[in-house]
Parts: structure tokens; sequence; C-alpha cells
């Protein structure tokens, strides 16, 4: 007498084994969907790693114009609002100089935002003139006699001044109230 799985059962075994299993060529396809659908995210992956690493200007102006209007208000003391050229920052100071707070565009910059400067955003900031003539709304300066260094904010607020933002040729200017620190008015140029 034996003792084990009669022969017949193991037929039926062996050939459940068989129908639930996948062939090779499924497993070589499901591989091979697998490897294009890396290739694919690979491939934009740099692109997601790059754009990670940038902020649009206009918005980290709008962070910073009301940090300045924030550490004014605050301190009840001056701050300066400031764009510093070579690292795309906007510094936020004291009187003394002291940074208080700095927003940057790109986050970390390489060597190829130091060749290309077409890279880095141009930030003009401009005092609003006063307002004059028959319709009101000239005014009696160039944008040459109303350029700013640094906007001046005191006691949460600041005095009437427009952003140029050139960038990507692409020129925007923002109009900012000189008491919320929000956007009044945004064109292109």
């Amino acid at each position: 007498m034996e003792i084990g799985i009669p022969g017949s059962n193991l037929n039926k075994v062996h050939e459940a084994y068989r129908n639930r299993a996948f062939s090779l060529i499924e497993v070589l396809l499901v591989l091979a969907l697998v490897a294009v659908l890396v290739g694919i995210v690979a491939g934009n992956a740099g692109a997601f790693i790059k754009g990670s690493n940038f902020e649009p200007p206009d918005r980290v102006l709008k962070k910073a114009v009301l940090d300045a209007v924030y550490h004014a208000s605050e301190s009840k003391r001056a701050a300066y609002l400031s764009y510093f050229d070579e690292n795309a920052t906007f510094l936020v100071t004291n009187s003394f100089g002291e940074i208080l707070s700095e927003h940057r565009v790109y986050k970390k910059l390489d060597k190829d935002f130091k060749e290309d400067e077409s890279l880095l955003p141009k930030v003009t900031f401009l005092a609003i003139g006063p307002l004059a003539g028959d319709d009101g709304g000239n005014s009696i300066y160039d944008d040459q006699d109303l350029a700013l260094k640094r906007v001046f904010f005191h006691s949460g607020c600041s005095v009437p001044f427009s952003v140029v933002i050139d960038f990507r040729d692409k020129k925007q200017v923002m109009d900012f109230d000189p008491f919320s620190g929000y956007v009044l008015k945004s064109r292109e140029r």
C-alpha cells in the first residue's frame, strides 16, 4: 500500500497551478510596459526638479512687500525692500542694514545662472510721482527721476511705488498700495 497523494489528484493540482500562473510572454509584456512608463517619468524628472527650484518673481515680490509692511508695522521702525541682482533675491532690511528676511526667486543658483544673465529677472523700483495735467493722470517726472534703489516702509506704510519685472521676454508692471502692500494694478508692458 502506498502512502501519499494519489496520481489522479496530483495531475489536478499541477493543472490548477498551470491555469493560475502567468506565462513568460505576459511577464515580459508587463516588464516592457513598466520600462516605458519609467522612461517617460525619468525623462520629465529633470523638468520637475528644475521647476521646484524656481518661484515666479512676481509672487516672491508680493511676499517680500507684505513682509516689509509687517516688519515696519511690528517694530514701528523703518524697513527697506531692495532687490539683489546677482542671486535674484528680495531683501527686507532695517535702517542699520541688518537683513530681516530674504526672499529668493531660485532656491539654488547653478553656474548656468551666473553665465546666462537672461535667466535672472531684472527688477526696477519706481516711485509713483504726483499726478498733474489736464486729465490728472500724468506726472511731471521721468522714470529715471522716480527710480528707487530700495523702497522705504515705516509704521506699515510706504511711498506709493510700482515695480517693473523684466523676465523671460516679458515685462510686468505692478503698482502697490502704500498702506496694505497689496497689488493695486498689474499690467504687461
